[in-house]
């Protein structure tokens, strides 16, 4: 079923998934920060962590829909519709045993996934390695660098 009409019923599948894996996994996290935001200061606090969160989007949105769609894999709308399968499933798999992940990080695994499946040749693995190194650094940069803010509180406290 790879007719035109076919795959359009599998991206809305996977759409469908997708939203549902968003859910399930990281709109909680979206919805604790803005509850913490009503409940520091009322509204205005809220307008500025929504506002920030805005901001955030139109940086980082752009940047992570062109590697995402355009540096990781010269893809097609199969390859598409099996990463938005296969990164929702993932998440999904993940948030029902309790294990956060990116939703971010499972499509560019998917992505990766589905142009080896076609080949290696079909992934650009500068942009591929990039993504892995970034996944790599993040979690020790950030243990170090809360690890110095609390020093830093807890100081001037």
């Amino acid at each position: 079923m790879t007719t035109s009409r076919g795959l359009r019923r599998w991206h809305w599948a996977g759409f469908v998934l997708q939203c549902v894996a968003y859910a399930a996994n990281d709109g909680q996290k979206m919805l604790a920060v803005f509850l913490v935001a009503v409940g520091s200061s009322g509204p205005s606090v809220s307008f500025a962590a929504a506002a920030l969160f805005g901001l955030g989007t139109l940086y980082g949105m752009p940047r992570a829909g062109r590697t995402l769609g355009r540096e990781i894999l010269a893809s097609r709308p199969l390859h598409g519709v099996a990463a938005e399968l296969a990164s929702g499933t993932t998440v999904i798999g993940c948030a029902a045993v309790g294990m956060p992940v990116s939703m971010t990080q499972s499509i560019a695994g998917s992505l990766i996934g589905t142009g080896v499946a076609y080949g290696g040749g079909r992934v650009r693995w500068y942009a591929a390695v990039k993504i892995v190194i970034a996944w790599v650094l993040t979690l020790p940069a950030a243990g170090l660098l809360a690890a110095v803010a609390a020093i830093t509180v807890k100081g001037i406290s």
